[in-house]
């Protein structure tokens, strides 16, 4: 019987304690599937969040969007930067405002799940571009990826666990340790999550199987795409204490992905280029 009896009240209420950018967020990407969205629609979902409206203001009067005098609306800030990097950008945004209290139960720090999270956003938005998959679903899929065990962090806090009470030496036990502890694993928090957020469906299928992406669905190809992305990020030094050695780029996740060693070779370099300027870029602003 788990430690802490989770019912599914305790779920809803600890995941309405959570920030409402990841529905944002969703809507956001939702409504970017229209090729003829406007600048006004856009700017009606950011404004849903005034934290994350005035960050989109202040990234895109930043030295690397500046030009000429100072944006003074969303609007404007929009048109500066354009759609598809406003879309990073709120992600990234959204990424840290949810992450960056870290998650103490675990021993992982706020700086440490920013920065793991928008390296592997980064790489599956690489990744999945280079596999003829939706660049944006890789770069959701990224940010989303801990969101499972932010959730339990809550509830974990609520219960008071202390501090390091979920730090294992491999992932597989601290996957033991929260089925023995909440009765579901960080993979099926996130599928009951994103369930609450509405989010589709397919959407927690890859976080689900990234650890084992041999199990995932026929067709399946996120997950191992996931897995490679978290790869990346293990190899440019942004892995979770949690999760390290977790990760491989084997021939078998390489065949489920339908990719190449050498074109991962080559988003790691990318990524590696790409997270950087990102990180600099919200930390300035």
């Amino acid at each position: 019987m788990p430690a802490i009896t989770l019912t599914a009240e305790k779920f809803a209420a600890a995941a309405e304690r959570l920030p409402t950018t990841p529905q944002i967020f969703s809507r956001l990407s939702a409504a970017m599937k229209n090729p003829d969205i406007s600048v006004s629609e856009i700017v009606d979902i950011v404004r849903l969040d005034a934290a994350l409206s005035a960050r989109v203001m202040r990234l895109s009067n930043s030295a690397h969007f500046g030009r000429g005098e100072p944006v003074t609306n969303l609007s404007e800030a929009i048109n500066r930067t354009g759609f598809q990097e406003v879309y990073r950008l709120v992600g990234a945004a959204m990424s840290t405002q949810l992450y960056i209290t870290g998650l103490p139960v675990y021993g992982v720090g706020g700086d440490e799940l920013c920065s793991n999270s928008l390296t592997a956003a980064i790489a599956l938005e690489q990744l999945a571009d280079a596999a003829g998959e939706d660049r944006r679903v890789g770069y959701t899929l990224g940010l989303l990826r801990p969101v499972g065990r932010l959730l339990l962090q809550r509830i974990a806090a609520t219960a008071l666990c202390a501090p390091l009470t979920g730090r294992k030496a491999t992932a597989e036990l601290v996957h033991t340790w929260e089925r023995e502890t909440f009765g579901m694993t960080n993979a099926d928090a996130v599928e009951r999550l994103f369930a609450l957020w509405s989010f589709p469906p397919e959407l927690a299928t890859p976080i689900k199987f990234q650890f084992s992406p041999r199990n995932a669905p026929q067709g399946e190809r996120f997950a191992a795409l996931l897995h490679l992305a978290c790869w990346i990020a293990d190899r440019l030094g942004k892995s979770l204490v949690i999760e390290r050695e977790a990760w491989t780029a084997s021939e078998e996740v390489l065949l489920k992905a339908g990719i190449g060693a050498d074109v991962v070779e080559a988003c790691l370099e990318k990524t590696k280029t790409s997270a950087g300027q990102l990180e600099t870029l919200m930390r300035a602003a």
